[in-house]
């Protein structure tokens, strides 16, 4: 199921590392039988990494270097648990890392969808359903946000946007009538399924017709560089020209990835965390937890189907 090759870059990067320590763990099924030893990783080290170079002979300092990388990994999956209580499927013991879910609920599946959707291009059989569905958990967290909200996407791959409108023409109509306002004068909309950087979007109309109900756009993405669409789903920026919306509102990006090295370090600068609400694997496990409908029961077919995947591969 994994397809990734690891390298010197993998371990420099602890939030990587343990992300990929995390994925052989749960998917590895019985080639490391759901746990990952000090011994696994130096076996990695003086194989996968060095074992093609000629001059791969590893000194012990040079080892020590390396194992240095994996202790930190280790610390950060102490506080993952911490952090994630029974969400979280992993436990740490003698520097050893093993799959251990809680016995009392199905919500350790969330976290491991999320942490397969942060590493989708590592598991080929998955990656374009994990990309789609991805959209359909951030709506479900949105609507924990904002339960009393019209919470729907606007992405063109998804249901909503195609009883809004599948192309531009007809949704930006659509969309404008939700918002109480309207399309700017000599606009020309495309009849092609432009998102404008909007892919979920939250609105709660009063029930009048007052300008400007409250609303809220999101961005969701399983990119790696992330934080380079922190901004798309700005309505200045998105709609500016195309709908009349001169008021701020709140703009949110959602990812699956779990940047956190601790509460109050990351492995990005926190300076590509301003300019929207952040929610990462953190923050929407710990939305999901409260969800009362996106249940292990009933979640939708198309999710089901990637849970039945992911649990083939568990020890």
């Amino acid at each position: 199921m994994l397809d990734f090759d690891w390298s010197k870059e993998i371990i420099r990067d602890v939030v990587d590392l343990t992300d990929c320590i995390e994925l052989i763990v749960a998917f590895s099924g019985n080639e490391y039988n759901g746990r990952f030893t000090g011994a696994n990783f130096t076996d990695i080290v003086q194989g996968d990494i060095f074992g093609d170079d000629n001059n791969s002979f590893l000194k012990g300092d040079d080892i020590d270097d390396f194992y240095a990388s994996f202790e930190d990994s280790i610390n950060l999956i102490k506080r993952r648990a911490l952090w994630l209580g029974q969400t979280y499927p992993f436990i740490q013991k003698n520097s050893t890392v093993q799959f251990a879910p809680s016995a009392s609920g199905h919500n350790y599946l969330w976290y491991l969808f999320l942490l397969a959707c942060s590493s989708h291009n590592r598991i080929p059989t998955l990656q374009q359903n994990l990309s789609i569905q991805f959209e359909n958990v951030c709506k479900e967290a949105m609507r924990v946000i904002f339960p009393s909200a019209d919470v729907f996407l606007f992405s063109k791959n998804s249901d909503d946007r195609k009883k809004l409108g599948a192309t531009a023409d007809k949704a930006i109509p659509a969309l404008a009538k939700k918002l109480n306002t309207h399309i700017c004068k000599d606009v020309s909309l495309s009849a092609t399924q432009k998102e404008y950087g909007i892919d979920l979007i939250a609105i709660y109309s009063f029930e009048d017709d007052l300008e400007y109900p409250f609303f809220a756009f999101a961005q969701c993405t399983v990119g790696k560089e992330w934080w380079k669409k922190r901004h798309e789903a700005q309505s200045r920026q998105a709609l500016v020209g195309i709908l009349q919306l001169n008021v701020d509102h709140s703009n949110f990006l959602m990812i699956p990835h779990f940047p956190r090295v601790i509460a109050t370090k990351w492995s990005q600068d926190r300076d590509k965390t301003v300019g929207c609400i952040l929610c990462d694997r953190y923050r929407i496990c710990r939305l999901l937890e409260k969800s009362t409908t996106f249940t292990y029961q009933n979640v939708p077919p198309a999710m089901r189907d990637i849970f039945n995947e992911i649990q083939k591969y568990l020890p």
